[in-house]
């Protein structure tokens, strides 16, 4: 059996993706976010956590589904991740598990051509019957922040 990783399964807009858990600083309900006047389309806002100013992206808003996340929901989670030195935060519909998968299930996402390329998905996860897309946070915060 190969390496095995383990996935932060997000709930967004009723589908599941994932985010490799190594990313994940910590997952919490999601708090009041402060709105930006005039910023960008996926940031939501910035939250305060134990003194430290985090923006807050709008992870519905980034991948153009309708809307915006079910604010206010009682399984609304906001999750911080660390993109180098950075902390980010994630908002999104619910976390529903955590899964630990061989490597081997990993799968590159596949490419159709240029013009459906998916610049936040890195890849395909098949496990439990089920394919969910791995998303890439680096790329969900570029020109985000």
């Amino acid at each position: 059996m190969s390496e095995a990783v383990q996935l932060c399964v997000l709930l967004i807009d009723g589908q599941d993706y994932v985010i490799d858990l190594m990313r994940v600083e910590e997952i919490l309900r999601a708090p009041v976010v402060t709105t930006l006047p005039r910023a960008k389309g996926v940031v939501h806002g910035v939250v305060s956590l134990r003194g430290t100013i985090v923006p807050v992206v709008d992870v519905r808003r980034r991948l153009s589904k309708q809307g915006s996340a079910a604010l206010g929901s009682e399984n609304e989670r906001l999750v911080v991740c660390r993109i180098g030195s950075r902390r980010v935060g994630l908002l999104v519909d619910g976390v529903s598990a955590v899964l630990r998968v061989s490597r081997s299930v990993l799968k590159p996402a596949p490419r159709m051509s240029e013009a459906d390329r998916q610049p936040f998905v890195l890849g395909v996860c098949e496990a439990s019957e089920r394919l969910r897309l791995m998303l890439d946070v680096r790329a969900l915060m570029e020109d985000a922040t």
